[in-house]
């Protein structure tokens, strides 16, 4: 029996970040470094060719500023070379609360508006890169697209992206706080 599913139904049925990522992973370094330059504010043409193309693959047909923020995601998914783990081991708070992200710089990120979270997601992938840790994009992904957006929806997966990065960055803390502990009681 023939396959009856089309090709507009298995894009849509594709996880667009795990696609960007999976395509980043596999771009020439040419293009990932094409990339890595990209900043979809202040010079929005770069890179158009591999950005569209990998959008489009991803299956992603927004426009506009929508677009601008995807382009934002897949600067940030180049700049960490692609890695992304949707495991819940991989929680981005508890990534962050690991590479020593202060309680404050998280805050700043989860009240961040549009403007200064396409400022703070770069600096984390290149902190992530550095350190070479890998993170679940999805929540990051979710505050960048809802942030300061008019779709009542999108909003609250960004609202659900916040609480979820501080409860897991929350979690992993109370995790260190008792292992100190178990330490310190060990010693005496």
């Amino acid at each position: 029996m023939a396959d009856l599913t089309t090709h507009d139904e298995s894009v849509a049925s594709k996880d667009p970040v795990a696609s960007l990522a999976g395509q980043v992973r596999h771009a020439s370094p040419g293009t990932l470094a094409r990339l890595r330059r990209l900043d979809p504010l202040t010079y929005p043409r770069a890179a158009l060719f591999e950005r569209e193309r990998m959008l489009q693959s991803a299956g992603i047909t927004a426009l506009g500023a929508d677009r601008e923020r995807w382009a934002l995601v897949l600067h940030c998914l180049a700049l960490v070379q692609g890695r992304h783990d949707p495991r819940t081991d991989a929680e981005p708070g508890k990534v962050l609360h690991g590479l020593h992200f202060s309680e404050a710089r998280l805050e700043q990120l989860i009240e961040a508006d549009k403007p200064l979270l396409f400022s703070l997601m770069p600096r984390i992938a290149r902190r992530l890169a550095a350190a070479g840790a890998t993170v679940n994009w999805r929540p990051l992904v979710d505050l960048l697209l809802g942030t300061s957006c008019d779709d009542p929806q999108r909003e609250a997966r960004a609202d659900e992206a916040r609480q979820r990065l501080v409860r897991h960055f929350i979690g992993a803390q109370g995790l260190a706080e008792a292992d100190a502990l178990r330490g310190v009681a060990q010693e005496a």
